[in-house]
């Protein structure tokens, strides 16, 4: 009877679930131009569209879009738009937002209970080869996150790296990470660190201004992705080369 109960509830909960994305007829025109017509007309590039409620996941997805996919190979139900890497070449903007039982769906285009298989979908080649996850455990032998100020957050990359390379966090990492130290290679460096406050209290520092514009910051602050872009093939996934440590010294002047 307890079960039946839980399923029962279970599948009320999911009945009820709104979804985002149930958009009114009146604002069929905020995206397409003839909603009765071609649908595939558009008021707007797909990115603009998204950007429009998105700018927050836009700016924070390290997943590159609006470009010529090269180096995956992309199936036929993931369409490109005008031969580019969009939104909606994953998600399908009018789909359920959930599967059964309020599995989440993110609007994929492909029913997986595991987001990692849908990419393996374009990604096939890390069926075969480490990914960036094998590559990150490599390199950070014996890593560790401590966290030194509780009042400030991070950015949304660096909680969700941290959250699966600490190997302590996972899924809670949104809620749990605060800026700290991450420690890797016998070392630390800080991340969530106010980069143009750290330079006024260290004169070794050189200005934001004169930073290689690779070297990504997040409201000012450092992150995991200020150093490291997973979908590079470079060595540890760096945005500049490491030797004569040189994307230390890009901020480190006195080094």
């Amino acid at each position: 009877i307890i079960g039946l109960l839980v399923l029962l509830g279970a599948i009320i909960a999911y009945t009820l679930t709104e979804n985002p994305h149930s958009f009114s007829e009146k604002e069929c025109h905020n995206c397409h131009i003839d909603p009765d017509g071609d649908r595939r007309k558009l008021t707007a590039p797909v990115t603009r569209l998204c950007r429009g409620c998105h700018e927050v996941i836009l700016k924070s997805s390290t997943h590159p879009y609006d470009i010529v996919p090269r180096i995956a190979a992309i199936p036929i139900d993931l369409p490109l738009t005008d031969g580019k890497l969009t939104c909606v070449t994953c998600h399908n903007v009018h789909a359920d937002n959930e599967l059964a039982f309020g599995i989440k769906s993110y609007f994929l285009r492909r029913m997986v209970t595991d987001v990692k298989d849908f990419c393996v979908a374009c990604h096939a080649d890390n069926l075969e080869r480490p990914g960036h996850k094998e590559l990150f455990i490599v390199s950070h032998e014996a890593n560790k996150y401590v966290i030194t100020n509780p009042a400030e957050p991070l950015d949304p990359l660096s909680a969700e790296c941290i959250g699966c390379h600490d190997g302590t966090i996972g899924p809670v990492a949104d809620f749990t990470l605060r800026s700290g130290i991450w420690m890797h290679e016998g070392s630390g460096h800080p991340i969530g660190l106010d980069y143009r406050q750290a330079r006024m209290r260290n004169g070794g520092l050189r200005p934001m201004s004169e930073l290689d514009k690779r070297l990504r910051f997040f409201e000012g602050r450092v992150g995991c992705a200020t150093c490291h872009d997973w979908f590079l093939n470079r060595n540890v996934k760096l945005v500049m080369e490491i030797e004569r440590s040189r994307l230390c010294t890009e901020c480190h002047s006195d080094k």
